[in-house]
């Protein structure tokens, strides 16, 4: 820590400046009667929520100090005066307001946001939200980027960036203005990892001596958060001791904060541990509840998964839109009807034999003709004697205490009538713990624990309650503990609380499901085994339940697959070779989907459980949550036994797994046994790769037929059931054969009364299935549609179970099975949807029309239906081979099998159903493009834009359509060239450029790298060029296209298109310029990242050859160019001339130079020298990088070493701070040590210093270029390896490199480099013996665990030196 700085504040600050430092006087607003405002809460810390709005007038709570250094403090700044200055004084005024409270929360080690756009006072309410009209958004990033972090002292600013937030833009509505506004906000996180043991010097700066463009600053400062403020440290010395203090508060924050998340896994657990014991009946549950949202029920599916032995509802809506909709199976009552004088409550619930849930409307419901809802105080008069006596009952006569568990869902505003419910259940039951309350909201929860504290104190209540957790994410944890198969016995009494680890891990125990005692002679128990292994077998997935009952003889055996075989030895010889290198090993089995994959990845799980440690990856979960749990799970086991842990990682991509094995491995560096982990990846694949161990396809070996027709004889006899009601297994015996498909598809849909509206349901869940993987419909759904279509007499007394199973014979099936209902309904297989799609008689069209009409999908929104149904439209990747399509493969069949027109309709008919998704537009105007209807085209792409004003593919669609149609007009401006033909033309060109351009821009703001803006620019400007030509004006005289570069590159225009072209000059004239600059940004991606071979490396070709196409105009093909110009007084203009003569010859390309011939890089040595030197930089550039590739490449080495010197004197003119980093790149290349030291002392440390300097300042540009996602995405493109021989010759182009190269034009190879690692960090020896020069570390490459010494093979990049394939070496070893 420093300590010795009270130097810095010798001087006090000036005054701040009353125009913009002080503080800002708010506008002048009439006077107006007080009015009531409205409190809202800010947007949500550190979290980016794109549908959060602020209401103009709204107030936010006041400005905070920091409460446990967690909850975030608080500061507004109105803005509005600043907003008016110039950008410059605005982003100076944003960086000092943003610089000081980041400094005084930093050093407070306190959460914090500031806000601008929010009055402090005045003529405003106190956190009124009034709103910054942002032009600019880039501007205030800017601001943070080049003043906020600069304020803070040189070795501070790294510990500025992590811990300052990049401004949030939150929109203000409710504006009468018309002026679009924001408020701005920044959050500050001062992790204790980077904060700790520092206290932080700011230099503001100072409003009043800054000038345009150049900043000024305030003598250093300290700041602290004291109170609401941020005040200034007059007492330095103080600051050691008070950061040391204020370290261990955030450290103690940052574990509670921690543990407090945790909580919510372990009450989770523990709460809701004994659902997944359904073959318990020994706990009853019991559920109270009151009204809920609409958009709440898809979050409350967990409950479905619970048997409850009663509920008592307090929603008087509940049975038409509420949470009794969902159990049509419930036995519904009315509370006056549970007690009366003849019959006890007893009777009502011992009708069902506690099988059914008893369903008990505690407060009527508005749809019955006499049980009304009543207000609290009539309902406290009349019907709270009965809840008393029902309670009562409940709690003393039928379920004795202890057997039963009472769940509050507490999702409506504090009642007295369901808080009168907790205080009769909390007496009755002698205040034990068995009461369990939700509350996803905090305000909600202390209005409900008001009412309870007159029974329950505050500290039991928070212990029986899971608070401030959003539904949706309860809802997917409460799942995932109850599908995890874990037992009470299990989680209570065993040591190792493996609970700790949901949702990210799953642990599948040794002895699981050890605890069930299943009674042979029981016929419940007969037909709940029955049951479990028939879903299995019609398709269901495998549970370790079902291996359980196989294992101990309860059922039959389940099919080893030829892949258990091969995966087994695979995994055998892995744990029996000793001493491997690699910490994490992957072994990845494929499969056609359906066809038994995931049940061989299970198997083997099951069968190694007793030997290693097994558990499955929740893939839903970020990759860093699942690897420190991971790393938990490994740190849990007993030492000594050094095996690795088994983690099955199921239906992910790629990425997701190659990012697993990454953070694992750096996880266990330090462990000195290896394997640490495996990881079982198991993947759809229709294809297998070589690295596969197994792959599991539809094809049955002889040995497995005679397996699987046995099983299938076996469940035949023992289930009596016949084969298309076990249709997926039969399919599997028959490996999927088409004859059998057809037939048995054929015979289920005809079993189907064709008029039936449930053959139109299987229709659409089929059409879903085939076309978006993993989809389903749900039951509610399901059921609502059958209420809707379905009024057949014979079936009203049947449950919605059985008449889908009567009337749609065995095609649905379940995706899910919780304990009592269905819950996601779909096509049994999807060859099975295919194939009913192929048979059915209503065009596939029709059935999607139909798709979209169903009102139980439309009707609350957003539903996850609604999201399969938009991928029907949106999916252009076909499924098979996974080859992107020009629209999604239905509109492709829709084409192909019925008409365009057809589809032109349906897809009009999505976009008027999902009016306000962007990218259904989008699709539907990239398909009127591709079928040349180009107008309403234009229309259609509008449409999305103004819904996404700042997509970039949207705006790149836009240009799109404007170039297809520029281009469909070719041939009639070759037939009828006049300036007012080739007007039109250039009309649309530049309506393309806009888009593109407005493309680009939008791309800046988004996580990922859309370059296409650049591409179609470049595109549609190198065709304009094309087309100018046909004018005889600008045709090619005496060798060259003379009138067009004077009309691109001067002020002439000539008369013929004066007129005619009047609006287009001054757009016309930035062309060349305007193409320049965006084949320079196309080219520089292309030299710092490696091409994507699917999409990218097409469009470079034909860059390429537009840029040849657009240089050829400028080259002159004689000698007559001298005479030309000079004779055109256009000698200013010979440089942008040679540097078009160049890149016509593919040169002035960092990336196409190394690959020219000999003869081609001679012609630009000479054009660049030209017999006068170096005119400019890149004449310079493009000699040195010329010179080079004739070292590399030919036998012109000693020339070059010759040069050498010179070079490196002359590559130090090349270097602008900030700006390209080729002319390092070059530096690396001339200062890279030779294996033989030729290097005096002096002149050694020299040349260290300059190649250390280039690589550091390398990664300093590629770090300001690169974005968060496109790092994982794109890794740096190595343009040479280090090889084994001297001078330039060392260096290998990686063109060179590729497998069966057959021009081998260096002979020397790449050889393995040595280096050493000193944590995670890699270096090699530079010049002198005692340098280090900082190497990168490839992508998916780790240093070995305890490395030292280390070899690698060394490419070079544009972010500096990467070293691939790290190998750990031994001490006395060679390299």
């Amino acid at each position: 820590m420093d300590i010795n700085i009270a130097f810095y504040f010798s001087e006090k600050r000036p005054d701040e400046v009353a125009h913009l430092n002080g503080a800002e006087t708010a506008s002048t607003v009439l006077e107006e009667k007080p009015r009531a405002y409205i409190q809202c809460n800010p947007h949500p810390f550190d979290k980016e929520d794109a549908e959060f709005k602020y209401v103009r007038g709204n107030v936010l709570p006041p400005e905070t100090g920091g409460k446990n250094l967690i909850i975030p403090c608080h500061e507004f700044k109105s803005f509005q005066l600043a907003a008016k200055r110039d950008e410059f004084e605005q982003k100076i005024k944003f960086a000092k307001e943003v610089a000081k409270f980041a400094a005084a929360c930093m050093n407070c080690r306190t959460n914090g946001t500031i806000h601008f756009g929010v009055e402090d006072g005045r003529e405003y309410a106190h956190g009124e939200i009034v709103g910054v009209a942002v032009h600019k958004k880039e501007l205030f990033v800017e601001a943070r980027d080049k003043y906020v972090i600069k304020c803070f002292l040189e070795k501070y600013q790294a510990d500025a960036e992590r811990s300052i937030r990049p401004p949030r833009f939150v929109e203000v509505i409710g504006d009468d203005t018309g002026e679009q506004s924001f408020v701005i906000e920044v959050d500050i996180v001062p992790s204790l990892s980077v904060v700790k043991e520092s206290f932080y010097v700011v230099r503001l700066p100072d409003l009043q001596m800054s000038k345009r463009r150049h900043a000024e600053y305030q003598h250093p400062s300290i700041y602290k958060r004291e109170g609401a403020s941020s005040i200034r440290v007059v007492k330095i010395e103080e600051m050691p001791e008070y950061v040391h203090d204020r370290d261990f508060e955030r450290e103690k924050a940052e574990r509670n904060d921690e543990l407090s998340n945790d909580d919510v896994y372990r009450k989770l657990s523990e709460l809701f541990i004994s659902i997944k014991e359904h073959m318990n009946n020994e706990m009853k549950y019991i559920l109270v509840t009151d009204s809920c949202k609409k958009e709440d029920l898809e979050n409350l599916r967990f409950l479905l998964g619970m048997k409850f032995f009663c509920v008592l509802d307090f929603d008087p809506n509940s049975k038409v839109q509420g949470l009794c909709s969902l159990y049509p199976k419930a036995s519904p009552y009315f509370l006056e009807d549970c007690i009366t004088e003849s019959n006890s409550l007893a009777d009502y619930l011992m009708k069902g034999s506690f099988h059914q849930t008893s369903w008990i409307f505690c407060n009527g419901q508005n749809d019955s003709g006499g049980q009304k809802p009543y207000d609290s105080k009539t309902w406290m008069e009349t019907r709270r004697e009965h809840l008393v006596k029902m309670i009562s009952q409940i709690c003393n006569t039928i379920l004795p205490l202890g057997t039963f568990e009472v769940f509050f869902l507490l999702l409506s505003p504090a009642n007295q009538l369901l808080a009168q419910a907790f205080h009769e259940f909390y007496a009755g039951m002698n205040g034990r713990n068995n009461i369990k309350c939700i509350a996803e909201n905090r305000e909600n929860y202390n209005s409900w624990a008001n009412l309870f504290q007159k029974t329950c104190n505050r500290e039991t209540l928070n212990n029986l309650s899971i608070v401030g957790t959003k539904l949706s994410h309860l809802d997917s944890m409460i799942q995932t503990i109850q599908s995890s198969g874990l037992s009470v016995k299990q989680l209570l009494c065993d040591g190792t609380k493996y609970e700790d680890l949901l949702p990210c891990i799953e642990v599948l125990r040794s002895d699981e499901c050890s605890c069930i005692n299943v009674d042979a002679s029981d016929e419940e128990w007969q037909t709940e085994i029955r049951d479990k292994e028939m879903h299995f077998y019609k398709g269901g997935k495998v549970s370790w339940m079902n291996f359980w009952l196989a294992e101990n003889g309860h059922c039959g055996k389940i099919i080893k697959r030829d892949a258990y075989e091969r995966v087994n030895n695979h995994l055998n010889q892995v744990l029996e070779t000793a001493d491997s290198k690699e910490s994490v090993i992957t072994l990845t089995i494929s499969h056609q989907p359906g066809s038994g994959g995931s049940t061989v990845a299970h198997h083997i799980l099951w069968d190694f459980r007793k030997r290693l440690t097994c558990a499955t990856v929740n893939t839903s979960q970020p990759v860093k949550s699942v690897c420190d749990k991971a790393k938990k799970l490994q740190n849990n086991e007993e030492s000594g036994k050094n095996l690795p842990v088994l983690l099955l990682v199921e239906d992910c991509d790629e990425e997701y797994t190659e990012e697993l094995k990454i953070h694992l491995g750096r996880a266990v560096a330090d462990c000195p046994s290896k394997p640490n982990f495996i990881l079982l990846h198991c993947k759809r694949s229709t294809l297998a790769n070589a690295s596969d161990i197994a792959h599991v396809i539809y094809k049955l070996s002889g040995r497995e037929k005679t397996l699987f027709n046995e099983k299938l004889n076996d469940l035949k006899k023992q289930s009596k059931y016949k084969e298309n009601s076990i249709l997926t297994f039969v399919l599997m015996t028959k490996e999927y054969d088409l004859n059998y498909l057809q037939k048995s598809v054929k015979e289920l849909l005809e079993s189907i009364d064709q008029e039936s509206a449930i053959l139109d349901l299987i229709g659409s869940i089929a059409l879903l299935n085939h076309y978006v993987e993993d989809s389903y419909i749900t039951g509610s759904q399901c059921e609502a549609f059958i209420n809707q279509h379905i009024q057949s007499e014979d079936l009203q007394h049947l449950t919605f179970e059985s008449i889908l199973r009567q009337t749609s014979g065995c095609l649905l099936s379940h995706l899910y099975e919780p304990a009592t209902e269905l819950l996601h309904i779909r096509i049994i297989h999807r060859k099975v949807a295919e194939q009913i799609l192929n048979q059915m008689k209503v065009p596939q069209s029709q059935t999607v029309t139909h798709l979209l009409e169903r009102n139980v999908f439309f009707n609350y929104q957003p539903t996850t239906q609604m999201k399969f149904i938009r991928q029907l439209f949106l999916k252009r990747k076909d499924n098979a081979d996974q080859v992107k399509l020009p629209f999604s493969s239905l509109i492709a069949h829709i084409c192909e099998k019925e008409t365009t027109s057809i589809a032109e309709d349906v897809l009009e008919k999505a976009c008027a159903h999902f009016a306000k998704d962007a990218f259904v537009a989008q699709q539907f105007a990239r398909f009127l493009c591709h079928k040349e209807k180009f107008e309403k085209a234009e229309t259609w792409v509008k449409k999305a834009h103004i819904l996404q004003p700042s997509n970039s593919y949207i705006l790149h669609t836009e240009g799109q359509i404007y170039k297809n149609w520029l281009f469909s007009l070719e041939e009639q401006n070759k037939q009828q060239s006049s300036p007012q033909r080739i007007g039109k033309t250039i009309e649309l060109a530049l309506k393309a450029i806009d888009a593109f351009q407005s493309s680009q821009e939008a791309s800046k703001s988004e996580t990922d790298w859309n370059n296409a803006g650049y591409f179609g620019e470049v595109e549609v400007a190198c065709y304009v060029v094309q087309c100018m030509p046909l004018l005889d004006i600008f045709k090619s005289k005496d060798g060259c296209h003379i009138n067009l570069v004077k009309y691109l590159l001067t002020d002439w225009i000539p008369e013929q298109i004066d007129t005619a072209w009047a609006k287009f000059h001054g757009r016309l004239k930035g062309l060349h310029n305007n193409i320049c600059k965006a084949m320079e940004t196309i080219y520089e991606h292309m030299a710092y990242f490696q091409p994507d071979k699917r999409t990218e490396e097409k469009h470079f070709e034909k860059l390429s050859k537009c840029e040849k196409q657009f240089s050829y105009f400028f080259c002159f093909f004689n000698d007559s160019r001298d005479k030309i110009v000079k004779q055109e007084k256009m000698n200013h203009l010979m440089p942008i001339l040679k540097c078009h003569k160049i890149y016509y010859l593919g040169g002035g390309r960092f990336t196409k130079m190394f690959s020219l011939a000999c003869k081609d890089l001679i012609k630009i040595i000479q054009l660049c020298t030209d017999g006068q030197g170096f005119p400019d930089k890149n004449d310079l550039q493009n000699y040195i990088l010329s010179q080079i590739a004739l070292a590399v490449n030919t036998d012109g080495f000693s020339v070059a070493k010759m040069l050498k010197k010179e070079f490196c004197k002359l590559s130090h003119y090349l270097c602008n701070p900030g700006q390209s980093a080729i002319p390092y790149f070059i530096q690396v290349l001339l200062y890279w040590p030779e294996a033989e030291a030729e290097d005096d002392n002096d002149s050694a440390e020299e040349n260290d210093r300059c190649l250390i300097n280039a690589l550091n300042t390398m990664n300093d540009l590629y770090k300001a270029k690169i974005k968060d996602v496109q790092a994982k995405k794109k890794p740096t493109y190595p343009h040479f390896f280090l090889g084994s021989g001297s001078g330039f010759q060392r260096f290998i182009h990686n063109t060179y490199i590729r497998e069966d190269n057959e021009q081998e034009v260096n002979p020397n190879k790449p050889q393995r480099f040595e280096g050493w690692a000193e944590g995670n960090k890699l270096y090699v020896q530079g010049h002198c013996r005692e340098s280090k020069v900082p190497i990168h570390r490839g992508p998916k490459c780790l240093i070995p665990p305890e490395s030292r010494r280390v070899s690698f093979y060394l490419g070079f990049t544009l972010r500096g030196c990467v070293a691939y394939d790290i190998k750990n070496e031994t001490e006395d070893g060679n390299l």
